[in-house]
């Protein structure tokens, strides 16, 4: 076998092409043109000279031969492409960010409870967020449902470790006070020019939350409308704490950024709202939240993110409650388009759900009667979310290097 102390190992997980699937226009079927080079996340590139040296490489054996010495980058790109069908510089791009696996959710507990194996944010330093963005981007919404899984996490110590290593030093965590009918969590992180602030969703756990997901009669929002009662009082149990640190680092020059999943994500809304001049609204598997009135007032930039077929972003019941935000919706292939037409949306859903079932009936017919939850509750998941994101962001990075490598 070929050996070499610097060439990166080929990710070999199952990846989706190497062609980005773009979001679609508003009548979902024509691609959106793809960002500038420019405007994309992109490793710095080496000098020639750096990148002859770091890629050159000892053979020590290569069957059939007896080789020794020095091969350099040109001759190795042409033996990376031999022996592996793929360019050594794209191998090396899917070592250092491959695609990640969708893992198994065998339990409830797998998909809402605390994941602390988890690398949150690897690789923030080659994706930092981007606060002064002005539409969707890809690496904003990885950064934030990463964050929006993160705030499920309990204790101080690993979610201040987790952002500190993310270049995020200043953290605060706040909660509902004791005795309270809320068990609302958020985080406030910040840097020079950021504010995240990510709420929890509902814990599997905790009594508080559902009691809070249930409160679903309809009570009046301040600036015009109604929302979701339960919502609105679990947001207004951190509100006071957390409002005079959001003003006092908001009026140094920083950008408020406003996430959550599920519950999390509908409180993100209605603090976003309230606070008057967020930056954005990233939300994952968010609820309806407020009536049409409610809806037509609301006036903030926010990107509502949908996995294929989570059932939490049918509840509660339409006509009553509305969605808030654009639509950007992971079909069944976990690519991301915008705009889908309704008829487009359950055609891809009914057949997600089609292939589960048979998938699920396999499974019954060889007496393998697993309990992992239904597809609509495990595409519910955060982990889901924030796995989906970083694939769809890996997409575009690689659709842009090959564009800049073919100019």
């Amino acid at each position: 076998m070929m050996t070499a102390s610097h060439l990166h190992q080929i990710d070999m997980e199952p990846s989706h092409p190497f062609t980005t699937m773009g979001l679609t226009r508003k009548n979902g079927v024509s691609p959106l043109r793809q960002p500038s080079a420019s405007a994309l996340c992109v490793s710095p590139l080496r000098q020639p000279s750096a990148l002859w040296m770091s890629h050159s490489m000892t053979v020590h054996s290569i069957p059939g031969t007896k080789v020794l010495g020095i091969i350099p980058w040109p001759l190795l790109a042409v033996l990376g492409l031999l022996l592996t069908g793929t360019p050594a510089s794209q191998a090396d791009d899917h070592s250092r960010f491959p695609d990640k696996r969708v893992p198994e959710l065998p339990t409830f507990r797998s998909l809402f409870g605390p994941n602390y194996s988890h690398a949150y944010l690897k690789h923030a330093d080659q994706f930092p967020f981007r606060p002064t963005a002005q539409q969707f981007e890809r690496v904003n919404a990885w950064w934030l449902a990463e964050l929006s899984m993160l705030a499920y996490a309990d204790g101080d110590g690993f979610i201040k470790r987790q952002l500190k290593a993310a270049g995020m030093h200043h953290v605060k965590r706040y909660a509902s006070p004791e005795g309270s009918l809320h068990d609302t969590q958020v985080i406030v992180a910040h840097d020079a020019h950021t504010i995240l602030v990510a709420f929890r969703g509902t814990e599997p756990d905790q009594w508080k939350d559902f009691l809070t997901d249930l409160n679903a009669h309809q009570t009046a929002s301040a600036s015009g409308g109604k929302v979701h009662s339960g919502f609105s009082s679990a947001l207004q149990s951190v509100w006071n704490q957390m409002k005079p640190e959001l003003d006092r680092l908001s009026s140094e020059g920083r950008r408020v950024w406003f996430t959550g999943h599920s519950l999390g994500a509908a409180l993100a809304v209605l603090a976003a709202h309230q606070f008057g001049k967020p930056a954005g609204v990233y939300t994952f598997g968010s609820p309806r939240i407020g009536n049409s009135e409610f809806a037509r007032k609301y006036a903030h930039p926010t990107y509502r993110v949908v996995n294929n077929t989570d059932f939490v972003t049918e509840v509660p019941p339409p006509l009553l409650y509305y969605h808030i935000g654009d639509l950007m919706y992971f079909d069944s292939d976990h690519h991301l388009t915008s705009g889908i037409a309704v008829s487009g949306l359950i055609k891809d859903r009914t057949r997600s759900q089609a292939t589960a079932m048979m998938d699920r009936i396999s499974q019954w017919a060889k007496l393998d009667l697993d309990t992992k939850p239904v597809k609509t509750v495990r595409d519910h998941a955060p982990i889901l979310y924030a796995i989906h994101c970083w694939n769809e962001l890996i997409r575009q990075h690689r659709s842009n290097e090959n564009r800049t490598k073919g100019r």
